[in-house]
């Protein structure tokens, strides 16, 4: 049987358990750190979109070398309305997260296309039999039991297509509905790299959790062919499924994937809820594992288990205003709840984003529900 012994073991490589990685080896660099992912690769699978709306700047920072792709601003358009918003995108491929992991841990603390069998607060054991014996551990695989949670889902399916001559786009679109398309619930992202390749993804929020990717396909082929794009040779596809949080029981959740062992990103329930989004949480379990001086299993749980109930518990407004969103009355109003928040102010934009709205931001936004009362509108 091989044993390895370090200070922290990361079950899961990719953006929550790669983030850690990357930002405890440059705080502590005396410290090791073994990183374990099922995959044959880190970082997942997918480009990963991100607007730079309230990022600090020392997660600019560790996000920059990762970053394949950028845009100064973006557009959003509607049938009703379009506009320009001066909130630069980025994209993150995943084989230069990957890279960026590669490089800055070394070789032997990478254990890709290996699998956890058990895991407890100090140590992992592998389905080939390799125990890890660790000061603390953190599973960052991915989502427990989401039927703890009361769910909708955000489907992505997307390809980069190589044309055969320049597309003529000169922005980034993050939400480009369709005026043909009665749905509130879908749209498309499209996103030019260079004057002849661009990413083109569907999106829709849908109730099920069962993908189609052969329609979502069809839509993004429709709307090439409607622009008179003609690809060269094949398209690189990619897919996902994303919570969207409308209630649920955050203990049950969190219960349902174990106890007594450290969690982050989707495993802790740390997801926006209204994109699904795990970036702004991945960064802040990242920060405060790199500067806590106790990297313990108690000690870990002990601490994320309460960032994430607190989370949680901070995050009614965004669960109200996904139901809102959701509700499909409230989609066919005049100014539904989607385009309401593309057309206000772009820094109220950038903080429902990174979730720091202010009580002024909520009731210039709002839900267009009875009034509340003023101790719930404070601390929701």
């Amino acid at each position: 049987m091989t044993a390895i012994a370090c200070d922290l073991a990361i079950v899961g490589g990719g953006l929550a358990g790669g983030l850690i990685a990357l930002t405890a080896r440059r705080a502590r660099p005396e410290r090791r750190i073994v990183l374990i992912e099922a995959a044959p690769s880190l970082g997942g699978s997918r480009l990963r979109v991100f607007a730079d709306g309230g990022l600090r700047a020392e997660d600019k920072a560790l996000l920059a070398p990762l970053v394949s792709y950028g845009w100064r601003g973006h557009g959003v358009a509607f049938p009703r309305f379009e506009r320009s918003l001066p909130i630069p995108l980025y994209a993150i491929r995943p084989d230069r997260f990957d890279a960026a992991l590669r490089a800055a841990l070394p070789a032997d603390d990478i254990l890709t296309g290996r699998r956890a069998a058990a895991m407890g607060s100090a140590g992992v054991r592998l389905e080939d039999g390799t125990e890890i014996i660790a000061q603390g551990v953190v599973d960052a695989r991915g989502a427990g039991d989401l039927s703890r949670l009361d769910l909708y889902w955000r489907k992505s399916v997307g390809y980069e297509l190589s044309l055969e001559a320049p597309h003529g786009l000169s922005r980034a679109m993050l939400i480009e509905r369709d005026p043909l398309q009665p749905d509130n619930l879908r749209y498309r992202t499209v996103l030019p790299i260079e004057p002849d390749r661009l990413f083109v993804e569907d999106v829709r929020y849908e109730a099920k959790a069962d993908l189609d990717p052969a329609d979502q396909a069809r839509q993004i082929a429709e709307r090439a062919a409607r622009s008179g794009w003609r690809l060269r040779g094949s398209a690189d596809g990619q897919a996902g499924i994303a919570p969207v949080a409308l209630g649920g029981s955050f203990a049950a959740y969190w219960g349902s994937s174990g106890h007594g062992v450290a969690k982050v990103g989707l495993r802790a329930a740390l997801f926006h809820p209204v994109s699904g989004d795990t970036l702004g949480d991945a960064l802040a379990t990242a920060r405060m594992i790199a500067e806590a001086p106790d990297w313990s299993g108690a000690s870990l749980h002990t601490m994320l288990h309460a960032h994430a109930a607190a989370c949680w518990a901070e995050r009614d407004y965004y669960r109200r205003f996904a139901g809102r969103m959701l509700d499909r009355s409230a989609a066919a109003a005049l100014r539904p709840p989607l385009e309401a928040l593309y057309a206000s102010d772009p820094a109220l934009i950038g903080r429902f984003h990174a979730m720091t709205m202010r009580l002024t931001d909520r009731l210039a936004l709002g839900l267009g529900e009875r009034p509340r009362p003023w101790r719930a509108m404070v601390q929701s």
